[in-house]
């Protein structure tokens, strides 16, 4: 009967076996996300839509989606089982987010933001996790902002000339200020200058001197940086405002005179204090000569003593601890994320989900160092941990869980700082990093091998008697070797 009915029904059982295959399918493929190619630009006080999608295509119940700033908690908006979670919500975003999810049975994990404050601008996470599986993307905000139409106001006659100046306020970014005549050619201004409020936005002033018969007539535009909207007002002076404006030359010739009486003053006076000021000012140069060399001398000394401890570590790489999508080489001394899960049993001291590893040799005392060579794919983070550091679920990159490092994170070159992080925009990324560990004093230091200088230095700690090992975290396509 059983053949019989394979024979008469050939094409449902095909069609059966096809959509079982294909479910596997979905289920085992690695998750991907997929942010914008570019920033997103919103103007202030308007809505804005984040757009991130991730493939393959799953159940919305069994997708966790976070969207968050530098930290995952407090987050921008959480999506967990199959509802909205708010109860950690950052403040500023409370009653202002909504999760699109009528994509999400597409692979889209859209967000949308209410009312986009100045405040809102920078680097977002897209975050979707599936089961043990999780992937990321970055999404760039930009927000712009329109400000009032310039105002034009007459100042003082100067130079045989009205002063006119140009004001508006309430741009972002900075705005360019602009000066035309009747046939729409520039005119250079005479002053310029941005000042910035508390809330970020500027104002912008500019001034210009108009003669009588030349440019009576002008305009002020005030125009946006990133697009070409732009504000714009016009002014025209008429001849008879000019008749007072020549008298100020006969002011400015009574100023001319009492400043050259100053001058032949001051330099009676300086005749006089000549000789004495000039030894003193000798003294000064050999005092600023003498302080430069011992700031020069303590800050090599500073140099050998904390990148030159007593012991170098030849690190090797525990693969007991390793993410499964982490690849280690033959010895163990270097590290590759290829994001293709190995068959390798999760046992209690792996890292899952997050991509990490440890050093096998921890220390309890001492002071050591080693150097790690980065080759950035999707960023990358180096330090240390503790040897009881959290190995399962969600994990903050901070010393309060026995993690101090620094790294190439969210774009930003910056150390893993609590309770914010802190960016290092002084210091060029470097390609080999010098980690410096002094167990009895409890200090976490950082240098650049390739630029010779000091990184960052954590606040002293206690480890406890607690093991500290060599640890780092691997972004997207990167590569870590560890040295020597």
């Amino acid at each position: 009967m059983l053949s019989s009915f394979h024979l008469r029904c050939p094409l449902p059982a095909f069609i059966i076996y096809g959509l079982v295959f294909q479910v596997h399918e979905l289920q085992s493929a690695p998750l991907n996300m997929t942010g914008p190619p570019g920033p997103i630009t919103a103007p202030m006080g308007e809505d804005v839509v984040l757009p991130c999608r991730f493939s393959p295509e799953q159940s919305t119940r069994d997708t966790e989606v976070i969207w968050f700033r530098e930290h995952f908690s407090p987050f921008v908006h959480r999506y967990k089982g199959g509802q909205d979670q708010y109860r950690e919500q950052m403040l500023q975003y409370q009653g202002r987010t909504k999760l699109l999810k009528d994509g999400l049975t597409k692979g889209s994990v859209d967000l949308k933001i209410f009312h986009v404050q100045l405040s809102d601008r920078g680097n977002y996470t897209c975050f979707v996790r599936r089961d043990s599986d999780y992937d990321e993307a970055v999404v760039e905000l930009k927000v712009t902002a329109r400000g009032s139409a310039p105002l034009i106001t007459l100042e003082r006659y100067q130079d045989g000339g009205i002063q006119v100046a140009c004001h508006s306020a309430g741009w972002y970014p900075q705005p360019q200020v602009l000066w035309q005549d009747p046939r729409g050619q520039h005119l250079p201004s005479l002053s310029e200058s941005v000042t910035q409020d508390k809330s970020g936005l500027f104002a912008a002033e500019s001034s210009i001197i108009l003669t009588k018969g030349m440019n009576q007539k002008l305009s002020c535009l005030v125009r946006h940086a990133l697009h070409s909207h732009e504000q714009g007002s016009s002014l025209y002076i008429s001849d008879p405002f000019f008749q007072n404006a020549h008298p100020w030359m006969t002011a400015l010739a009574v100023v001319l005179v009492a400043v050259v009486a100053l001058l032949i003053i001051a330099v009676y006076l300086f005749k006089i204090k000549g000789k004495h000021e000039k030894k003193i000012a000798m003294q000064e140069a050999a005092l600023r000569d003498r302080d430069a060399e011992i700031e020069k001398q303590a800050e090599e000394l500073a140099w050998r003593r904390y990148t030159v401890p007593i012991e170098e570590v030849k690190v090797v790489l525990d693969p007991d601890t390793a993410h499964c999508d982490l690849v280690l080489s033959d010895d163990c001394k270097s590290v590759k994320r290829e994001d293709t899960r190995q068959d390798i049993p999760d046992i209690p001291e792996r890292f899952n989900p997050w991509r990490c590893v440890l050093g096998c040799e921890g220390f309890t005392s001492g002071r050591h160092y080693w150097e790690v060579e980065a080759m950035d794919g999707g960023g990358w983070t180096v330090g240390v941990s503790r040897e009881d550091v959290k190995r399962k679920g969600e994990i903050e990159f901070k010393p309060e869980e026995g993690i101090w490092a620094v790294g190439q994170w969210a774009g930003h070159f910056q150390a893993l700082t609590s309770p914010n992080r802190t960016l290092l925009p002084e210091i060029q990324t470097p390609k080999r990093i010098r980690v410096s560990l002094d167990y009895e004093e409890g200090r976490v230091s950082f240098f650049s091998v390739d630029e010779e200088i000091p990184i960052f230095t954590f606040p002293l700690a206690s480890f406890e008697g607690i093991r500290v090992h060599p640890w780092v975290w691997l972004g997207p396509g990167t590569w870590l070797k560890m040295w020597p």
